[in-house]
């Protein structure tokens, strides 16, 4: 496999495996024969000091030394005695290991390759660290480079992935998030943060490499470099540390830009709703003094037409009371994000619920009501009209998605730490996903919602009511499994202690 372009750089002299191990052992050879070639000569020319060409024998042995084995330094060692003890030394063409200078040179010659086959070996290592050094602090810096001015999820992925792909000559994908379920390696380097493939713990024969995205103590994804040979990720090439580094670096740069498109969302969530808060507020008082008339009038006209007209009557005064139930929503939401503390007093459970009935009572048609309120239940100490606010916008919506015959259950019972209230229909439900979101303002929970009129801000306002009592509503399973549920639980602060005596169902 070719090289990454940051590791393509011209090979040491001091690095091996670059020849075959017949080709050093005949270059150690001929090194040591062109020195005896070189000190015949010069003894044949009559050169006055032969002892003074001995120093041509260690040449080979530093060379050998430096460049090759230490096992064939040791051999090299070994011919340079023989051919100096055969060129050098009298009797010549003569070997013998008696004579004290052949000895001496052996000594000598031993000494000197080791020490520099021990110099060597340590400059290989620190010539290796300080490339290995280098390669990381480059990749480092041409992927931050190839981040900078990227702000979104999906632009640091796509960068991350060009720019690792080049730096190790590998295909590489980044699964942000939703790592496939269909591949259990990916799954399981994900959940237990850990390498896999291409030699590691985990399958260490997949030929993939692996890398776990960890910011902190998250695990937001995972790296995979996919060999397109299908032969094994060449991990021999690269730095132990690099690729993880590089993991570790573009899992923050992940996490920092996924931060800012929360941040982002956020912003223009909260501009949304100033604007639209502010809309609503004008909108909901310009049309509160209109629809007191249209609705009073309508009332008044009910009794003193024919019953043909009557029914066209009835119908717009439901509508205008529709459209004054939308505009009271408003004129609350208001109140409350303004911070306004409304006054208290004792409320009965069934005689709130009753008004609320008598309100709807247009939209009520073969629906059917069961009303249970546990012995022992005590008064709320609440805001009437709000209280009346949350049960209008909850048996409303229990009219609205319910079957048309179906049956409305509201039970009120004492909990150890105060009350709860269950309004609980026979309609489609609510799936878990969606049981909080259906919360938020202006959200409809189904895209079939659509067909029903509504704003989608009826249960954003009876949370931000019950939350002003230090109490909290939310969707659960229904105790039947069929329909919705909604769940209001008020804290003993918002409760009296006059109570009544019997249970009571209707």
């Amino acid at each position: 496999m070719r090289l990454p372009p940051f590791l393509d750089h011209p090979p040491l002299p001091v690095l091996r495996g670059q020849r075959a191990l017949w080709q050093e052992a005949l270059l150690s050879l001929v090194m040591v024969f062109a020195a005896a070639c070189v000190s015949y000569v010069l003894m044949q020319s009559g050169f006055p000091s032969p002892e003074a060409l001995s120093i041509l024998f260690v040449l080979p042995v530093l060379a050998a030394a430096i460049f090759l084995d230490l096992r064939l330094a040791l051999v090299t060692v070994a011919l340079s005695v023989i051919t100096y003890n055969l060129v050098l030394l009298p009797p010549f063409w003569t070997f013998d290991l008696t004579n004290p200078q052949a000895v001496a040179k052996i000594v000598v010659l031993l000494i000197v390759t080791l020490v520099v086959s021990a110099l060597t070996t340590r400059l290989r290592r620190i010539t290796g660290e300080s490339q290995a050094r280098e390669n990381v602090l480059g990749g480092l810096y041409q992927l931050n480079q190839d981040l900078v001015g990227k702000t979104t999820v999906a632009q640091v992925q796509a960068a991350s992935e060009a720019c690792l792909s080049a730096l190790t000559t590998v295909p590489c994908q980044i699964w942000y998030k939703d790592v496939p379920v269909d591949d259990p390696l990916l799954s399981e380097a994900a959940q237990e943060g850990a390498s896999a493939g291409a030699g590691q713990v985990l399958a260490p024969h997949d030929p993939r490499l692996i890398l776990p995205l960890i910011d902190g103590e998250n695990t937001l994804g995972v790296l995979v470099f996919t060999p397109q040979d299908h032969a094994p990720f060449p991990v021999e090439l690269f730095p132990p540390s690099l690729l993880p580094t590089l993991a570790a670096q573009v899992a923050s740069a992940l996490s920092r830009a996924a931060l800012a498109e929360a941040h982002e969302q956020q912003v223009r969530q909260a501009d949304r709703e100033r604007f639209m808060s502010a809309m609503l507020s004008s909108l909901s008082h310009d049309f509160k003094t209109p629809l007191v008339g249209i609705v009073g009038a309508l009332e008044a006209l009910e009794g003193r037409v024919d019953s043909e007209a009557r029914d066209i009557v009835a119908d717009g005064l439901a509508e205008a009371l529709r459209l004054n139930r939308y505009v009271v929503n408003l004129v609350e939401i208001s109140r409350l994000e303004s911070g306004v503390r409304p006054r208290s007093e004792p409320l009965h459970i069934r005689d709130a619920v009753s008004g609320v009935l008598r309100t709807l009572r247009p939209l009520i048609g073969r629906q059917k009501f069961r009303i249970t309120v546990e012995a022992g239940f005590p008064l709320l100490n609440l805001n009437a009209s709000l209280f009346d606010l949350v049960l209008l916008n909850l048996i409303e919506n229990a009219l609205k998605y319910g079957p048309p015959e179906g049956e409305i259950t509201i039970d009120a019972r004492v909990t150890s730490d105060g009350v709860e209230i269950d309004v609980d229909d026979e309609g489609a439900g609510i799936p878990p996903p969606l049981r909080e979101p259906v919360f938020t303002k202006f959200y409809r929970a189904v895209e079939g919602d659509r067909k029903i009129a509504g704003t989608g801000l009826g249960l954003y306002i009876c949370r931000e009511i019950v939350a002003s009592y230090g109490g909290r509503i939310e969707a659960i399973d229904p105790p039947d499994g069929t329909g919705a549920c909604m769940r209001v639980w008020l804290p003993e602060a918002a409760t009296l202690r006059l109570a009544t005596l019997e249970e009571e169902t209707e």
